[in-house]
């Protein structure tokens, strides 16, 4: 007994030791990335974190560039609920992005940062996320005495972008897409498509019977998460064969958890809270993203577009993509770029493509 006591309070030491080293960890990179923020304000650039009212709510950005003439470019982070990585949490992480932008990275509305256990639930629809966004790009346009802005829509973001832009195209100057959504309810149905064709060939009875039990979709709960289950395991999320690496989704969230915008509380919010009320509590969203269809919805844009599309992905689904941007009217041009090498989630690689692009994007548009 004697015994067991003393290990159990060793154990406590260490812990303790534990959590104390992290957070001194933590503390460090903190100050260090503040440090180079000061010394880019310092040197012209903008590395600034920024608290608005939103349609009755606090939301936060964060501006960041190397220069304040260049173009900027607001991202819209996926989800919904899911600030990374191009969130708030993200000042000092793409240095790709803000030598030739002024990057906008905001937490939205229920989302890290701008997360408030008082938001209504009603107000959790994709017209007050438009509407949202719309407040966001009137205040840069103010600020830096622009007339339009860039928008970059990341997977749930892209509905947000894809809509704004439709709305609003005296104020954007292109729109970029990237894992972009169409129409959630095909999208799963090409999934179960080809999932039962693997557990076919693969002879796997449970998998078939899985995949006979969802009948048809749209999916929600159980039949969500079995779905996305096997996505997962096959790869349809993140791609990888022998020649080509995952990408890291520890990498991806990463820069939130040495941020110094966010605090634990913040930390707490984009990884827990925030993304359970946006995920699971708003239900009326949730439905909402299954009826919508951009096929239908919009059929055209009046700004030049530009889709990266990850070609094995199975949740905005490839080939389901590239059939809408083709026959999207976009008389200011458009192009789909596609990522080789990943599903939904850019690796390395692609990443590295897309920070590419966005250079000459930036040189050709601007």
């Amino acid at each position: 007994m004697v015994f067991t006591l003393k290990l159990l309070k060793v154990v406590c030491i260490l812990v303790l030791v534990l959590v104390v080293l992290l957070l001194a960890i933590r503390a460090v990179n903190q100050y260090l990335i503040a440090k180079e923020g000061n010394k880019l304000e310092a040197n012209g650039g903008l590395s600034e974190l920024v608290e608005l009212e939103v349609n009755g709510t606090k939301q936060y950005l964060l501006l960041e560039g190397k220069k304040k003439e260049k173009p900027i470019i607001l991202f819209l982070h996926g989800g919904p609920g899911q600030p990374f990585p191009f969130g708030v949490s993200a000042r000092g992480a793409f240095p790709q992005i803000t030598e030739d932008f002024i990057a906008v990275y905001y937490d939205q509305r229920g989302s890290g940062k701008s997360y408030h256990k008082d938001i209504p639930l009603d107000s959790m629809n994709i017209e007050q996320f438009v509407k949202d966004t719309d407040v966001i790009v009137d205040y840069l346009l103010e600020r830096f005495d622009r007339e339009n802005v860039i928008i970059a829509g990341v997977s749930w973001g892209s509905i947000i972008g894809t809509k704004y832009s439709q709305s609003y195209p005296t104020k954007v100057h292109a729109y970029i897409g990237i894992s972009q959504f169409v129409n959630d309810v095909e999208n799963q149905k090409r999934a179960k498509e080809w999932l039962t064709e693997i557990a076919s060939s693969e002879k796997n009875e449970k998998m078939l019977n899985d995949m006979e039990s969802l009948e048809e979709p749209p999916y929600f709960d159980e039949k969500d998460k079995m779905l996305s289950k096997y996505i997962s395991k096959y790869g349809g999320d993140n791609y990888s064969d022998q020649f080509v690496e995952k990408a890291s989704i520890y990498g991806l969230i990463a820069p939130s958890l040495i941020s110094p915008d966010y605090t634990l509380i913040d930390l707490y919010k984009a990884m827990i809270s925030g993304a359970t009320f946006s995920l699971f509590k708003a239900k009326d969203l949730q439905k909402e993203m299954k009826q919508l269809n951009l096929v239908e919805e919009v059929r055209e844009l009046q700004v030049p577009v530009y889709i990266f599309q990850g070609k094995h992905d199975k949740i905005t689904n490839y080939e389901l993509t590239k059939e809408y941007t083709e026959s999207l009217i976009a008389p200011a041009g458009k192009e789909i770029i596609t990522l080789e090498q990943s599903a939904h989630y850019p690796n390395g690689n692609d990443l590295e493509l897309i920070f590419t692009k966005l250079k000459e994007i930036s040189l050709k548009e601007f």
